[in-house]
C-alpha cells in the first residue's frame, strides 16, 4: 500500500472509531437519564422492589451519578434499610453537594431514628441552599425542639409559616414549643389556628383543652375534649381530660363513664385511677373508691420498684 493510501486508511479507521465512540457515548448518557426516570416512576407507583433492584444496578453502572445514588437511597429507605439508605444519600451529597434535596432526604433517615443532632446538620445545609423550603424549616424546628433548643425551634417554625401560612402542623408544633416554655397564652393561640386550618387533626384539641382546664374555663375545655373524643374515640387524653372537667362541673355519673374509659385505655395510668377514686368518693361509693385507691397504691409501688431496681420487681 502506498503511504498516501495508508494515511487515508488510517484516517478512515480513526473516523469510524470516533463515530463509534460517539454513538456509544450518546446511548450511555440517554440510558442514565432513562434509568433515573424509570426508577423514579417505579418508586412513585409503589413498585419498590423493582425500583431497588434497578437502582442498585444503576449505581454500580454509573458510580458518579448523584441522582442515581439519591434514588437508590429513596428505595432503600422505603424498604426500611436505613443504614444503606443513609450511605446512599451521603454518597449523593459527596458527588453533588449543591442539591438541597439530598440533605433533606438524609435528614429524613436520621429523624426516623430520632438522631436529631445529625438531622439538624443536614437540614441546616438544606435551608442554606434552599431558604424557601418551608418543610425543611419545619423539620429543622422539630429537630431543634427535640434537642431542647426551643428558641431556635420557634424561629424555624415562624420562618416556615412566613413561607407557607397554610402548611399543616406548623401552628401545632409552634404551639407545642410555646407550651414547653410555659407560654400558655401563645400556645393556645397556635393550637386554635391549627384547628381552624387542619380541623381533623386530633392533638391540638386535648392540648388546648388542658390549658383551658388549667385556667378554670370548664365550658371551653369540655368542648375541646369532646371534639377530641369525636375525632379519636380511643384517645386516652381526651377521655381523661373530659372526665376531669365533668368532675369540676359536678356531673359525676358522666365523669365516671369517661374515666372508666380512660383506665380501660391505659390501665397503668395512676392519675386516671386516682381521678376515678375521687369520683366514687364524691358519689359515696366507698367500696369502688377503695378499690381504685388500692390500684393507685399498687401502681405507685410498682413504679418505685422499677425506678430503684428492687429485686423481684418488674424491670
Amino acid at each position: 500500500m502506498k503511504p498516501r493510501h495508508a494515511f487515508r486508511a488510517i484516517l478512515l479507521v480513526a473516523g469510524l472509531s470516533l463515530a463509534l465512540c460517539a454513538a456509544l457515548a450518546l446511548p450511555a448518557q440517554d440510558s442514565e437519564q432513562a434509568l433515573e426516570e424509570q426508577i423514579s416512576s417505579r418508586i412513585a407507583a409503589g413498585q419498590i422492589d423493582a425500583a431497588l433492584e434497578e437502582a442498585r444496578g444503576a449505581a454500580v453502572r454509573f458510580p458518579r451519578s448523584a441522582a442515581l445514588h439519591q434514588l437508590l437511597g429513596a428505595a432503600l429507605f422505603k424498604k426500611g434499610l436505613n443504614a444503606e439508605a443513609r450511605a446512599a444519600f451521603r454518597r449523593a451529597v459527596e458527588l453533588d453537594p449543591s442539591v438541597a434535596q439530598y440533605y433533606f432526604n438524609l435528614a429524613l433517615v436520621d429523624l426516623s431514628e430520632n438522631k436529631y443532632a445529625e438531622a439538624s446538620k443536614s437540614l441546616g445545609a438544606c435551608v442554606r441552599l434552599e431558604p424557601a423550603n418551608a418543610q425543611a424549616h419545619v423539620l429543622l424546628g422539630r429537630a431543634y425542639h427535640n434537642l431542647n433548643r426551643t428558641l431556635p425551634a420557634i424561629e424555624q417554625f415562624k420562618k416556615a409559616l412566613a413561607l407557607a401560612p397554610q402548611l399543616p402542623l406548623v401552628h401545632y408544633h409552634l404551639g407545642y414549643a410555646y407550651q414547653s416554655q410555659g407560654n400558655l397564652g401563645a400556645a393556645l393561640e397556635e393550637f386554635k389556628k391549627e384547628m381552624q386550618s387542619n380541623g381533623n387533626f386530633y392533638e391540638p384539641y386535648w392540648l388546648a383543652g388542658n390549658i383551658e382546664l388549667g385556667r378554670g374555663n370548664l365550658g371551653a375545655a369540655e368542648e375541646l375534649f369532646r371534639k377530641g373524643v369525636g375525632l379519636r374515640p380511643l384517645a386516652f387524653q381526651a377521655h381523661y381530660g373530659l372526665g376531669r372537667v365533668l368532675i369540676g362541673r359536678g356531673k359525676l355519673g358522666e365523669a365516671e363513664t369517661e374515666l372508666k374509659k380512660a383506665v380501660e385505655l391505659k390501665p397503668d395510668n395512676v392519675e386516671a385511677h386516682y381521678a376515678l377514686a375521687r369520683t366514687y368518693q364524691q358519689m359515696e361509693r366507698k367500696e369502688d373508691a377503695a378499690r381504685e385507691y388500692k390500684i393507685v397504691g399498687e401502681l405507685h409501688a410498682r413504679s418505685q420498684g422499677q425506678s430503684s431496681g428492687i429485686a423481684g420487681r418488674e424491670q
